[in-house]
């Protein structure tokens, strides 16, 4: 089959690994100018089409049928050439309620603040109408019913429980953007962010750092992927294609970050896991220690810890944009907030975890040098562990069994010889 993925600009995009994954299909990426999309579609030279950004709705009155959902959402984002027949749908919603049920959040009888009236903010506010969600537009500039102005929701926003970004701000390479203020929300349960690159934007950085349930849009545009996949081939899917397909995703694109005390076994453990999943082992500590040209120990009694934590955020920088890499951090990489925003942008963070009894003073640590030292740091770190931790893995015991737990945690795979 002839499918692929008009938009403009496309940039960086997931969706030929995933419907390569799905169905194996030729599947390309055309990056139209808008002065070329009415000529390419009426060229009728594919099987398919997926539609992104900025086409959703300008493509609906090229087609020659509209999808009965997709008229109602009012945005077309998968479109099938029929013996030249095209027809527009929109599995977007779908893949937005799949989302939510992957995260084990509940829309209903909750209010949602959706910021953005673009095509996407179309279908995720119509699956939480459905979903039985009091749903609120937000907009620059409210143009249209039931659109209200950032201004007027910050004025209302302790009526919120859930926020869905459907805007641009904070994707790849714009990491740094967030599109809403969350510290002026009292109320809030759930901050879900459609866009996929990064893996965890800066908005659900800052959500889990508040202790709310969150969600990335890597497991909608997968889901979304697969009804698409259904309406081009016209036969059913496996579901567990899409949980597949994630973990595929994951272990291509997503980094393995292992985080905890000093003498917890990281580096240890970090090289095992390498070894086992085929991934090229970063030690933090290491790159700094090039960077500076002498030991940690030095440059702290030299340049303090303030120099060296801004050191630790620069190496965490230049990793922020993941791939098939186990990442071992000092212990007190968790002390500098940027830091971890960093490192978690595109990686799964693994708190190694091991009793303080089990662990001992190093003097290659300047923070942990004696027993005391040693007991006080762990009190004040474990709450921060907690916090930017995804999963955990014990490190108490065999340490095979600390890497299998980890593999099956992080949805990784062993290495076949």
């Amino acid at each position: 089959m002839k499918l692929g993925l008009i938009g403009y600009p496309l940039g960086h995009s997931w969706s030929k690994p995933i419907h390569d994954f799905m169905i194996g299909c030729d599947y390309q990426m055309y990056e139209l100018e808008p002065e070329k999309l009415e000529e390419f579609i009426a060229g009728r030279d594919f099987d398919g089409l997926n539609v992104t950004i900025p086409y959703k709705q300008k493509v609906m009155p090229l087609l020659d049928e509209i999808d009965e959902t997709a008229a109602e959402i009012g945005a077309v984002n998968t479109i099938v050439n029929r013996n030249g027949i095209l027809k527009g749908y929109n599995t977007d919603w779908l893949g937005f309620v799949q989302m939510l049920e992957n995260h084990g959040i509940d829309a209903r009888g909750r209010r949602a603040a959706v910021l953005g009236s673009g095509g996407a903010s179309r279908a995720v506010s119509a699956a939480l109408r459905k979903l039985g969600a009091d749903v609120q537009v937000i907009s620059r500039k409210a143009v249209r019913e039931n659109t209200v102005t950032y201004e007027t929701m910050y004025a209302e926003s302790s009526s919120y429980q859930l926020i869905v970004n459907t805007t641009p701000l904070g994707m790849y390479p714009h990491f740094d953007d967030v599109p809403v203020d969350l510290d002026r929300f009292e109320n809030l349960e759930a901050v879900i962010d459609i866009i996929a690159n990064p893996l965890r934007t800066r908005l659900l950085f800052e959500a889990g750092c508040r202790g709310l349930k969150t969600a990335g849009g890597l497991d909608m545009l997968v889901a979304q992927a697969w009804h698409a996949d259904m309406l081009y081939t016209g036969r059913q899917l496996d579901p567990q294609l899409m949980t597949q397909c994630l973990n595929m995703l994951y272990r291509d694109r997503r980094s393995i970050v292992l985080i905890g005390m000093p003498t917890s076994g990281k580096t240890t453990v970090s090289a095992l896991l390498g070894e086992a999943c085929g991934r090229d082992v970063i030690e933090m500590d290491d790159e700094i220690v090039q960077v500076l040209g002498t030991s940690i120990r030095e440059c702290f009694a030299e340049k303090g810890e303030d120099y060296f934590r801004w050191l630790e955020q620069e190496v965490a920088k230049d990793l922020r944009s993941g791939g098939r890499y186990v990442i071992s951090c000092g212990g007190g990489v968790i002390k500098t907030k940027e830091t971890m925003r960093f490192l978690s942008e595109n990686s799964i963070i693994v708190w190694l975890k091991r009793g303080i009894e089990q662990l001992f003073p190093t003097d290659s640590r300047p923070l942990s040098s004696n027993e005391e030292a040693l007991r006080r740091m762990y009190e004040e770190r474990k709450p921060l562990y907690e916090l930017y931790s995804d999963v955990t893995a014990d490190n108490t015991g065999d340490l095979q069994d600390t890497v299998t737990e980890i593999l099956m945690k992080t949805g990784e795979e062993r290495k076949t010889s």
